[in-house]
């Protein structure tokens, strides 16, 4: 049974210079963190406008899988960021940029009619030896910067600190580059909707779409530093929540379809199960694996990437969702509807944080223009003549004007035997050196 923890945030000044200590050299990880990772499992509450945060619980796992090198994310992406600062010295010691299901539920005409909702939330880190305190910030709508929610003090020298395995299933190694955890990208598959009698087909699929990873653009020219496992939970009931259907189903981390009434958007909300399933393996990044035909899926930066196992698109689900959860990368597309309103997902002329998508029409501050084709427009004209340059053609990020994505089609644009593209295939090689432990390009 879960024990609760006697830890509440605090809400108070602190006078020291956060933009000062990101640009300090990174911290040495033997003299700040044990080789231990720390969950800090919480509550997400708010509406639009108005959202905080409550410490569920704080859980030990066994070993630290991820970089011991980036500890401050040099990278900038994601929606929300959160920082570790040592408590008696403020000394910045990791930090972490990330996305949620509720940061996208914030956007949608439900929150903006002022209702509440709450939703489970995971900080992961390396374990930290002292007392520290977490700043959790998410971007201004007004100008994309880092904005604070709230401060969290942790006691990591606490008794009730869980330590206890949550669950204890098997696990099989799909691919293993041969290197230790922090310095290898490890990917877990979480298979949802797979019953005791459907062990071959989890197997087997798994071991599919590995296969699918590592045969794709960039992963390919990085299988040394990728290990691939599958974690062998099963469910009671075959398939995910389909609630448009009346269909609820016992999963093991349960996904549901119809996420925000969007009838394709799959998705799970319950964070702390999954994570208490993936612990039972060293992971960087999850990938939930869902037994269903249906067309549909979900990716969140820093959160999971979800796709279907058996439908007629499934292997491009898979990667499209994998460059959100994994990758950092926007939409690329503007035709399609989704559960969000479009506005407020990316406010009018503010830079989203993403690195393929831009509202910069100035060559020469296009986030990608060392990568532009010599010679090409910019703005670039949607014609077949640029269908393989690198430019900056209108349209993404849901919009079909204001947005400018890299390339006129890719696999952020729409579901086909597409390449990523140079500017998003360079997003992906830099999450892979920075999970790897590698130089990051400057």
């Amino acid at each position: 049974m879960a024990r609760n923890c006697l830890f509440f945030a605090a809400l108070f000044v602190i006078t020291f210079s956060v933009s000062k200590a990101r640009s300090q050299t990174q911290p040495e990880y033997d003299a700040w963190f044990t080789n231990e990772a720390l969950r800090v499992e919480l509550v997400h509450t708010g509406t639009r406008g108005k959202e905080f945060f409550g410490i569920q619980e704080l859980s030990a796992e066994s070993v630290w899988p991820g970089t011991r090198v980036h500890l401050v994310d040099p990278t900038g992406y994601g929606k929300y960021r959160f920082s570790v600062f040592d408590k008696d010295t403020r000394t910045l010691v990791f930090s972490q940029g990330y996305c949620t299901l509720f940061g996208e539920w914030m956007t949608t005409q439900e929150a903006a009619s002022g209702a509440y909702r709450s939703m489970s939330e995971v900080l992961r880190l390396p374990f930290p030896r002292k007392p520290v305190e977490i700043l959790i910030e998410v971007r201004n709508d007004t100008n994309g910067r880092f904005s604070e929610i709230q401060r969290l003090e942790i006691d990591t020298t606490a008794y009730d600190v869980r330590r206890e395995t949550a669950y204890d299933f098997e696990s099989v190694v799909l691919h293993d580059s041969g290197k230790k955890p922090d310095r290898t990208v490890d990917m877990v598959i979480v298979p949802d909707g797979y019953t005791v009698n459907e062990e071959d087909k989890m197997l087997a699929d798994a071991a599919r779409f590995a296969g699918v990873i590592l045969e794709n653009a960039p992963f390919n020219r990085h299988r040394d530093s990728i290990s691939i496992r599958l974690v062998k939970a099963f469910s009671r009931q075959s398939g995910p929540d389909e609630p448009r259907k009346g269909i609820y189903r016992d999963t093991i981390v349960d996904t549901t379809f119809d996420t925000f009434r969007a009838p394709r958007y799959l998705t799970t909300s319950n964070m702390k199960k999954l994570r208490e399933v993936a612990a039972c393996v060293p992971y960087d990044t999850i990938i939930v694996l869902v037994n269903t035909n249906r067309y549909g899926g979900g990716g969140i930066f820093g959160s999971y990437s979800i796709f279907p196992s058996d439908s007629e698109y499934d292997e491009y689900v898979l990667i499209h969702e994998f460059g959100h959860g994994f990758g950092a990368l926007a939409d690329e597309y503007y035709s399609a509807s989704t559960g969000y309103d479009e506005d407020s997902f990316y406010p009018k002329g503010v830079e989203p944080w993403e690195p393929n998508i831009t509202v910069e029409t100035n060559a020469k501050k296009v986030k990608w223009r060392h990568l532009f084709t010599p010679g090409v427009p910019v703005p670039t004209p949607d014609s077949d003549e640029y269908d393989n340059a690198v430019g900056l053609f209108e349209g993404g990020g849901y919009k079909a004007k204001g947005i400018f994505r890299p390339t006129r089609d890719s696999k952020m644009f729409h579901k086909g035997l597409l390449p990523f593209g140079p500017v998003n295939e360079a997003a992906i090689e830099t999450m892979i050196r920075y999970f790897s432990g590698e130089e990051l390009e400057k």
